[in-house]
């Protein structure tokens, strides 16, 4: 078989790939040939014309393609390693319209608004350009083969943003968010460096195959436009976040996989928990039977230390003496995912402590109290569905979710049962968010037109009515605001 013959053949190894395609998470990667496109083969060494042809062939596979998730471009070969690279580049428009942060509530809590984007009765509307679920991708890879039984691959992921701040041509940042080597072999696989975590990942994957991959979702804010976007998290999903660890993945058993991952650890500064002297665990089943269902659980400990003035002051000298304490992070996860035809339903649940609405271990008041350093505990899940119209490429989903967080008991209440005096909390008592969206595959081009509402409940607060001095009001601040996202994505 001589060399154009061998191009034509690796262009329909291709472009079989490409009729295989399913989506299977953040970061699928489909290879587009073997190879041999870019070595010499059965004798037939490739000249540089060759491998040129052969190079814009299996691009142009790569290219035309439909597919609902990432693909890798093979581009080099050289020494046993195979260079490939993978992205996406995408942009929307997204117009919000609703309340701003409620009065004398902080504007880290709900939408974050900033006080300057509220007219005189309270509301906001603004519109910003920005990045969807994900932010825009360059990836590239190198693996290499070196045993039967052995396979290392070495990864660099830039993402990058459309938009920043509000003035006139801020400068965008480029955040190197994913850096990791991984060993693969029949034992199972071994990774290091900085990859998506864990615990919340199987939550997250199922609202990006069923509805947000090339979407947007929740904004998460509306000042700040870079990196990505939320989708349901803040609404009963769970970020994972991108963390420095090593994580050991079992081989399949029966569909069946264990991950486990050791992490270093974050410290929560906001509730002087600023020490943290072991790694940070964290643990993922998953079971898959074939692309019909799948099954997730995750987890995550983490053990904090801090050092605080003592609340109750000494006897003798009435000081407050220094005393340690120790907090427990933790929080577990489940969801499933089912597909049947041109269905998909799916969802995830998760409780624990030291979460807040959009991730966990955060620098939020939600996560810790900011006095004694207690977590809080909290809990949530969402629910999405979306049917597939495969003649027109066309999918629309939707699905709601909610985040409900408890006060612990040095929370001030809207009012003191002894005192008598006004409380306020300050604090995120609810989310509730409801999106709906209609997506559109044409090649590698990807359309999305989305609606989602949030709504943040907060705690109860007591505030001395202004028309009697003796009588105190209970106010529950609400904050509902709507949101239209239009924009495409383009995937190589």
């Amino acid at each position: 078989m001589g060399p154009d013959a061998r191009r034509q053949e690796d262009l329909e190894e291709g472009m079989d790939h490409c009729a295989s395609f399913s989506s299977q998470g953040l970061l699928v990667r489909v290879l587009f040939a073997r190879n041999s496109k870019f070595t010499a083969t059965e004798g037939y060494p490739m000249t540089s014309a060759t491998k040129w042809k052969a190079a814009v062939a299996t691009l142009f596979a790569a290219l035309t393609c439909q597919s609902s998730a990432f693909g890798e471009v093979p581009f080099a070969h050289a020494g046993g390693w195979t260079l490939t690279t993978d992205g996406r580049v995408g942009t929307f428009i997204s117009v919000d319209q609703g309340n701003g942060i409620p009065e004398n509530q902080p504007d880290y809590i709900g939408t974050v608004t900033r006080d300057r984007t509220h007219d005189t009765a309270g509301n906001i509307q603004a519109t910003r350009i920005r990045n969807g679920f994900l932010a825009s991708i360059l990836g590239f890879e190198a693996s290499y083969q070196v045993s039967d039984n052995l396979k290392v691959t070495a990864r660099v992921e830039l993402w990058l943003s459309v938009s920043a701040g509000r003035t006139i041509a801020s400068q965008t940042p480029v955040d190197p968010r994913r850096v990791y080597a991984k060993l693969e072999g029949s034992w199972g696989s071994l990774l290091g460096g900085r990859e998506l975590a864990l615990f919340g990942r199987g939550g997250m994957w199922i609202d990006y195959d069923i509805a947000h991959a090339y979407g947007l979702g929740y904004p998460c804010q509306i000042e700040d436009a870079s990196g990505g976007a939320c989708g349901m998290a803040g609404f009963g999903g769970i970020y994972p976040g991108d963390d420095a660890g090593l994580v050991y993945t079992t081989p399949k058993l029966g569909g069946i996989d264990l991950s486990v991952g050791v992490y270093d650890p974050a410290v929560a500064a906001l509730g002087q928990l600023n020490r943290a002297p072991w790694p940070r665990v964290e643990a993922e089943a998953r079971y898959v039977f074939k692309d019909i269902l799948r099954v997730f659980v995750s987890g995550f400990y983490e053990h904090l230390e801090g050092t605080i003035p003592s609340p109750t002051p000494d006897p003798v000298t009435m000081l407050r003496p220094l005393v340690d304490i120790n907090a427990n992070a933790q929080g577990i996860q489940g969801g499933l995912m089912v597909t049947l035809g041109p269905v998909m339903v799916g969802g995830a649940a998760f409780t624990g402590q030291a979460l807040s609405p959009i991730t966990y271990l955060d620098e939020n008041q939600a996560s810790f109290n900011p006095t004694h350093g207690s977590p809080r505990h909290s809990y949530g899940g969402f629910g999405l569905a979306a049917v597939t119209l495969d003649s027109l490429h066309l999918k629309l989903a939707g699905g709601a979710g909610l985040f409900h967080l408890d006060k612990t008991q040095d929370d001030p209440p809207a009012i003191d049962p002894v005192t008598g005096a006004p409380g306020n909390p300050q604090l995120l008592k609810q989310n509730i968010g409801y999106t709906v969206g209609l997506y559109q595959t044409t090649g590698p081009l990807h359309f999305a037109l989305e609606y989602f509402r949030a709504e943040h409940t907060l705690y109860d607060y007591g505030q001395v009515d202004p028309t009697n001095p003796n009588l105190i009001d209970v106010i529950t601040p609400r904050q509902k605001v709507n949101f239209i996202n239009a924009g495409f994505t383009v995937v190589w």
